[in-house]
């Protein structure tokens, strides 16, 4: 009987951790850190858990030979590292147990353990040692069982959309590519006279190429950290991939076409002819249904513009811009929607591209889909090798991304890029 009651508490604890570890998780997430109310919390019940804990071990020290008390008089913790399923997949390298949880399939790391006694080892999982009067301390105290965010708080990084908007291929073998651009279409298609010789138009085509480009960045770790750190190596790689898709998108777009760089779609694009259509009193929504006629004039349908790619202060601008009705900027908004807007921005009937990789003050239009092409010779590869240098004699692994990429713009006359 005494035993039915210490794990009906018990029970009634679990509930209550399960409660306390989320308003603990969400107030890591909200403010970075735990409420003096919260832990004041957590360490009454797990308090109240040691101490029932040790009315149950006593309880069990009483029922000679019985299987459940012969697994209760070792620890939680112990139970766990020395249970085989631990072993092997420590043995592994398993990187789960790192302040994480396990999740078996039988739910319970011990099936001969039931009733509360299995529903705290699931609440519980595998937690740290900390204090209950300073979370995350490496002070020793009791054990709390609390979730933490295993993923760290990142830097912020910069939306990247041009691959989304551009033409791609894959490229397999080699390191140079080629393509043919019409140089010359004289259509004399007119009228016959009867008997008399056709008119002839007259074709021509050229042949134009590019190299394979080669975008790579690396970084030094210890192999104690990839070790010790769960979420090291993922962050690590994630880091490096972002690195390359980043400057993939200025070499795409602004490349210097020197070097090892690029020639990028704005080096080579038509500059907007101001002086033709500019007139006193244009915005910036005005310039750029400009440039999307400019566009069109110079290809026509067949390279019609299909996109705008514009710095996000110059579209907030834009946004900004209201009419006139009660005085100047004191309208409705004509572009922006302040309260919801939409998912894709349109001008003109084009979709619109915020991009940080293009200066503020700058704009492009042009054909992407169609003028110009992503040759994709390798995608973004990661490798890590421990023999760089000296990283033997000093424990080091070195994580290298590398990607290889062309850029073709096949019909440079079909964007057209200026100032706003």
């Amino acid at each position: 009987m005494e035993q039915l009651t210490l794990e009906g508490k018990l029970t009634e604890l679990v509930t209550d951790l399960k409660t306390w570890q989320c308003k603990a998780q969400e107030e890591i997430k909200s403010y970075g850190a735990i409420t003096e109310a919260t832990k004041g919390a957590l360490g009454v019940i797990t308090t109240t858990v040691e101490k029932l804990q040790l009315q149950l071990d006593a309880v069990d020290k009483r029922t000679q030979g019985h299987p459940i008390a012969v697994e209760r008089q070792k620890s939680i913790s112990q139970q766990v590292v020395e249970h085989k399923d631990y072993l092997e997949r420590k043995q592994m390298e398993w990187s789960g147990f790192k302040g994480q949880r396990f999740d078996f399939p039988n739910q319970s790391f011990f099936p001969e353990l039931s009733g509360p006694a299995q529903m705290l080892l699931a609440t519980m999982g595998i937690k740290a040692t900390i204090t209950n009067t300073g979370l995350g301390s490496g002070t020793a105290g009791i054990s709390m069982p609390l979730s933490i965010e295993p993923d760290p708080l990142v830097l912020a990084q910069q939306e990247l959309r041009i691959r989304d908007i551009i033409g791609k291929m894959t490229m397999n073998t080699g390191n140079m590519f080629m393509f043919a651009q019409q140089s010359t279409r004289t259509n004399a298609a007119s009228p016959q006279v009867e008997a008399a010789a056709k008119a002839e138009s007259t074709y021509a085509w050229t042949t134009a190429s590019g190299t394979i480009k080669t975008i790579a960045h690396w970084t030094n770790v210890s192999r104690q950290a990839l070790d010790d750190i769960t979420w090291m190596r993922r962050e690590i790689d994630s880091e490096l991939r972002y690195g390359l898709l980043l400057k993939e998108e200025a070499e795409v777009l602004a490349g210097s076409g020197t070097g090892e760089h690029l020639n990028g779609i704005i080096t080579q694009a038509t500059a907007y002819a101001s002086c033709t259509y500019n007139v006193s009193g244009d915005t910036k929504i005005d310039k750029l249904r400009h440039a999307k006629l400019q566009a069109r004039l110079a290809g026509l349908a067949t390279f019609a513009p299909d996109a705008y790619v514009l710095n996000p202060r110059d579209m907030h601008d834009i946004e900004l811009i209201k009419t006139e009705e009660g005085g100047a900027n004191k309208g409705l908004y004509i572009v922006g929607d302040p309260k919801t807007g939409p998912a894709v921005k349109f001008l003109w009937g084009l979709p619109v591209v915020e991009s940080d990789s293009i200066t503020y003050g700058t704009f492009l239009t042009g054909a992407f889909r169609t003028a110009a092409t992503l040759i994709d010779r390798m995608l973004a590869t990661i490798e890590i090798s421990f023999e760089n240098n000296d990283n033997f004699v000093k424990n080091l692994a070195t994580i290298l991304a590398e990607e290889r990429i062309g850029l073709a713009v096949k019909r440079p006359t079909a964007f057209i890029t200026g100032s706003l």
